[in-house]
Formats: C-alpha cells, structure tokens, sequence
C-alpha cells in the first residue's frame, strides 16, 4: 500500500481513539473536544491530501510497526464510519431541524439503513482487526 494511504488510514485510527475516548460520559466538555478533535481532523486530511505525506506519521510508523497496522484497521472503520454514518447523520440532522423551524412534518428516521449499516460497520471493524492481527502476528 503507498505510504498516503497508510497516513490516512492511520490517521483515521488516531482519530477514533480521540473520538472514542470523549465519546462515553455525555456532557458539554467532552461534546466540544470531540468537535473540535473533528476540525482538526478534517483539517489534517485536507493538508495531507496536498502534502501526501506526514513526518510524524512516518516515525510513529516505523517505530511502532504493529500499533501503526492495528490504526489503520480502526482506520478503516472510522473512514466507514464518517461516509455511511456521519454524513447522512448531518443530513439528516438539518432536514429535522428545518423541519421544525418551519413547523413541518418530522421526517422520519430510516431505522432499517441504520441497522443494516451497524452490521455492516460491525463486519468492517472485525474484518479489518482480524486483517491487523494476521499481518502482525501471523503473516511472515
């Protein structure tokens, strides 16, 4: 795999573990830092999309050679996460919000989307951390 993919991939990874470690207890703080870790997210990949490549990422890669395979396993299922969850999640969002602004009709929730693509994230996520274990453990 190139060297910009992996710097996505990984970087997707570091983004899931920020996001998951502000996403448990619900209060205002964390909701900000999980916001704000977001834009600097975006921020990175839209600079790494021109820059291509990231020194920091580099060393952290090859100096921790499995931890950086197991990010860019997590790395998969956050990307997944953000296209098929996030983004029509905002969609979504607005369309309700304008709904009631204009003293519409709530649109309804597509619950059958949300749980085929739980699963589907669910699979993702296995596939990918049993792919991260098999090249670090096993694959000679």
């Amino acid at each position: 795999m190139k060297t910009f993919a992996w710097h996505v991939l990984i970087l997707g990874g570091f983004f899931f573990i920020i996001s998951l470690l502000s996403f448990f207890p619900e209060n205002s703080i964390l909701t900000t830092i999980n916001i704000a870790a977001f834009i600097i997210f975006a921020l990175m990949f839209f600079i790494l999309c021109f820059k291509k490549k990231y020194n920091f990422i580099s060393r952290f890669q090859n100096k921790f050679t499995k931890t950086s395979i197991y990010l860019a396993a997590l790395g998969i299922g956050e990307y997944f996460s953000i296209i098929f969850i996030t983004i029509p999640g905002t969609i979504y969002g607005y369309k309700v919000a304008m709904a009631q602004y204009n003293g519409e009709e709530i649109p309804l929730a597509p619950i059958s989307y949300l749980n085929n693509i739980y699963y589907i994230y669910l699979i993702i996520s296995c596939i990918s951390l049993i792919w991260a274990t098999y090249t670090s453990f096993i694959k000679k």
